[in-house]
């Protein structure tokens, strides 16, 4: 009796892993909470580009996956609709549509998004058509609108919004339902596959998928912490959180769980310690890493375990690995490497570095994960870098431990000094799993170089994520865990796939256990909260390339024009033109929320992402001609060959054409040419007004008594007669008043017939000093010829109009940079 219940519960317990993916069905509706003009739809379209239409009694509404956009008549807009309740529409040949209202045919523009009347002719016959049109009828009490997905799966939806699959011949109810609608219409399927229904207050959309996952069966979410696949191809599965052990066999029956009396129990059951790692050595005994109780032994004998229990110097212990001579190297959380000399004896040895093994006394402590390669190099995953030693040696006390830590100036070192968890790929690659820089590849060919080199991978270089916890090589690929998604990257091609919510369907967060693969070929990751089984054969991402769509265009700032799909070439003639705003969609309906984009501005810019933003805005564009280039991913986040060109013209205005360019540079020369011209002039006139200076002070310092009255007094010089006669007068007042201490600019103005200020201009034009100055300078080339003959100072003083002797002197001093006295001794008889 006793075993017949046993069997009874292994049979509820026992669970399979799907060989097939699952078919998946969402539902999502739309109405006026999500943008739609009115809750009446009469009719779905999809354009030939792929935007869908609804057709509702209050205008036309255009959805591209992001917002819904209605269209229909306005005041003022010349549009003799009668009115806006559309009761069908219908797609013409040149991707517009036909919209019937009021008994009257229209046709819509999808390109200017303007409705026009149609010819009578026409109109009547389109009546006809729409009367005649068979479109698929509602779904009635008994009647079951029937599909296919893409997968080739076979999908029936009733009346009641019930959903069912077909399975092995047989119909199996979905548990989601479109709910409980009256009047469900077929609307179309469109160019993915997905399905919509029109009822009588919302659209309804059917998107269609596989589940390629399954969860592994527990008690209650609980965290999962390690894998094990064993000799006899059972494999273990350790929880962290209530610290049990459960066993599975090949065919996915729970053989029970491990309690710490070393037998498998049917129902739950606590080992006591939560177990970190779990592995076989190459004599059939387990070795069981726990945290914080150490390590434990299990040799299996008749179906039950006898368990011995060992303390290292530190009882956190996270993983644990076999060399060549059967010695296990534990790493711990506190104490660094164990080795574990002669495990099978009934007392191993266990050295670290505090009782003979040769290891860094102030480093990589806290060891996460060991990795032995075939040659016998030892490769920790430590929060302080990666350790490197050479266990082929046969004592461990010989063994000596590098490590290689990241170096800020070193751009080959580690990216990440926090190490996850070490990978040895089939082709003997070694990648390295970093707690936030990414993946980590060893360049080096020899591993126990003295300084090792590595390539990274990580968002910097374009990989999916800088948080890596644990891999597994599946199908050319490696499978990383990160916090929430599993990346799969094919180290060859370098190309990465994303496999998050969104592709999922459902949100998981992955621990830190190493991923394993079961008996039947699927890989089982471990969870927060439990354990996620894949095929990973079935881990494809979706073909499906959208076009891209332009929805709106905003111009400085104003109005968003909606009907710029059909736009090949934007002109902006205006300076004020040059900021706009393009809006843009992929037209991919399974999921618009998970579309990323990108843009590029003329031919030799690079792509910017722009992540799930659909709009590039660009400020004060110069003059030219601009490509500009949108591409996206679908809603599996694959990059999509769908770029989609448009030419953006700026008009320069005349200031900033070439021949403005043009009139600029003769504008620059010519004033240049001016400014040289004025400087020549200039310097022709000072030149001249310092020649005829010196020519008329020559003059009067010659003497009257020496110049013929008949004489030419500037031989040299060209002047107008008027001017000659003005000098002429000018220097025979002077020379006939030198000696006046009395004299004034009155006098001489009087004497030259002209005013004061006349003689001021008069004198400065011709000879470049004013009046007074040119007496001054006048009084003191006499005073110096004076002195040359050797006459006394107080005589030349008085006779070059000085009433003051020393003042004369301070005068002459200044002038020449002499006293007379010195002057006249310096030069007398020259």
């Amino acid at each position: 009796m006793r075993r017949i219940i046993i069997l009874i519960v292994f049979m509820l317990t026992r669970w399979i892993v799907p060989t097939n993916a699952q078919p998946q069905c969402t539902v999502t509706h739309y109405d006026e909470t999500n943008g739609m003009a009115q809750w009446f739809v009469t009719q779905i379209v999809q354009d030939k580009k792929g935007m869908i239409w609804f057709a509702t009694w209050n205008g036309l509404n255009r959805f591209d996956g992001y917002t819904l956009e209605c269209f229909k008549t306005r005041v003022g807009d010349g549009i003799d609709l009668p009115s806006n309740r559309i009761q069908d529409a219908v797609l013409t040949d040149d991707d517009n549509l036909l919209c019937k209202i009021e008994e009257h045919i229209f046709l819509f523009n999808t390109k200017t998004c303007k409705f026009s009347k149609v010819q009578p002719e026409e109109e009547r016959r389109q009546l006809v058509m729409f009367q005649r049109r068979i479109t698929h009828p509602s779904v009635p009490h008994s009647d079951i609108f029937e599909c296919q997905d893409k997968y080739g799966v076979r999908w029936a939806i009733g009346r009641d919004g019930h959903i069912a699959y077909k399975q092995n011949g047989q119909w199996i109810t979905y548990p989601t339902s479109i709910g409980q609608y009256r009047y469900l219409h077929y609307g179309l399927t469109d160019h993915q596959g997905n399905v919509w229904f029109r009822s009588e207050n919302s659209v309804h959309k059917l998107t269609f998928s596989q589940k390629n996952f399954c969860m592994l069966p527990q008690d209650k979410p609980m965290h999962v912490r390690a894998f094990c696949i064993d000799n006899a191809k059972r494999y273990w599965v350790t929880t962290r959180d209530d610290a049990s052990i459960r066993l599975f066999d090949k065919d996915n029956h729970l053989l029970g769980y491990l309690g710490r009396d070393g037998r498998l129990h049917p129902s739950y059951t606590s080992f006591g310690s939560p177990i970190y790692h779990v592995m076989q050595d190459t004599h059939g005994t387990f070795w069981l890493a726990s945290k914080p109780d150490g390590l434990y032994r299990l040799r299996e004998h008749n179906g039950s375990f006898n368990i011995s229990h060992f303390s290292l110097n530190s009882n956190d212990l996270y993983n644990i690995a076999e060399d060549q001579y059967g010695r296990l190297w534990v790493g711990t959380f506190e104490g660094g490497i164990n080795c574990i000399e002669q495990p099978q004896a009934e007392q191993p040895v266990i050295r670290n570095k505090s009782n003979g093994l040769s290891y860094p006394q102030d480093a990589a402590t806290r060891v996460r994960q060991i990795h032995i390669t075939g040659n016998g190099v030892l490769l920790a995953a430590t929060n302080s870098g990666l350790l490197v030693a050479d266990v082929s040696k046969k004592d461990a006390r010989q063994v000596r431990f590098k490590l290689h830590s990241r170096h800020a100036q070193e751009a080959e070192s580690l990216s990440n000094n926090a190490l996850m968890y070490v990978l040895e790929d089939s082709k003997h690659r070694i990648f390295i799993c970093t707690e936030t820089g990414g993946i980590d590849q060893i360049a080096s060919s020899n591993l126990l170089a003295e300084e090792l080199s590595f390539s990274h991978f990580n968002t910097a270089t374009g990989f999916a994520s800088d948080l890596t916890q644990s891999a597994i090589e599946a199908d050319g690929s490696i499978l990383i865990t990160s916090s929430n998604q599993l990346i799969s990257w094919n180290p060859d091609t370098k190309q990465t796939a994303v496999f998050d919510a969104n592709y999922w369907k459902h949100s998981f967060r992955y621990s830190e256990a190493i991923p394993a693969k079961l008996p039947d070929g699927h890989i089982i990751f471990g969870l927060q909260d439990g354990a996620l089984v894949v095929d990973s054969k079935s881990l494809r991402k979706s073909t499906f390339v959208p076009p891209i769509a332009l929805t709106a265009l905003s111009i400085h700032n104003g109005s968003p024009d909606l009907a710029v799909d059909g736009l090949n070439t934007l002109l902006l003639k205006r300076p004020e033109d040059r900021d706009i705003t393009i809006h843009f969609a992929a037209l991919d309906y399974a999921d618009g929320g998970s579309i990323n984009y990108a843009y590029q501005l003329g031919d030799d810019a690079s792509w910017h992402e722009i992540g799930k933003e659909h709009s590039a805005t660009f400020l004060n564009l110069s003059p030219g001609t601009y490509q500009l280039k949108i591409r996206s991913t679908n809603s599996d986040g694959v990059w999509a060959n769908n770029v989609r060109t448009l030419t953006i013209i700026v008009e320069p205005t005349f200031w900033e054409t070439r021949w403005a360019q043009l009139l600029y540079t003769l504008i620059l020369i010519t004033a240049v040419g001016g400014v040289l011209r004025t400087r020549r002039y200039i310097i022709r006139l000072k030149r001249r007004q310092q020649e005829l200076h010196e020519a008329y002070l020559a003059l009067l310092n010659a003497g009257s008594e020496t110049r013929d009255d008949h004489q030419e007094p500037m031989p040299r010089q060209v002047m107008k007669p008027e001017d000659e006669a003005f000098m002429q007068r000018a220097v025979t007042f002077i020379e006939s008043h030198l000696s006046d201490a009395d004299i004034n600019i009155g006098d001489m103005a009087e004497a030259t017939a002209t005013s004061r200020s006349g003689l001021n201009r008069k004198m400065k034009s011709l000879l470049g000093v004013t009046p007074l100055d040119f007496i001054r300078e006048a009084r003191m080339r006499k005073a110096c010829a004076m002195l040359k003959k050797g006459l006394l100072v107080k005589d030349v003083a008085y006779a070059c109009g000085f009433t003051d002797v020393v003042y004369f002197r301070k005068c002459f001093k200044a002038e020449t940079g002499m006293t007379p006295s010195e002057y006249r001794d310096e030069n007398y008889g020259r």
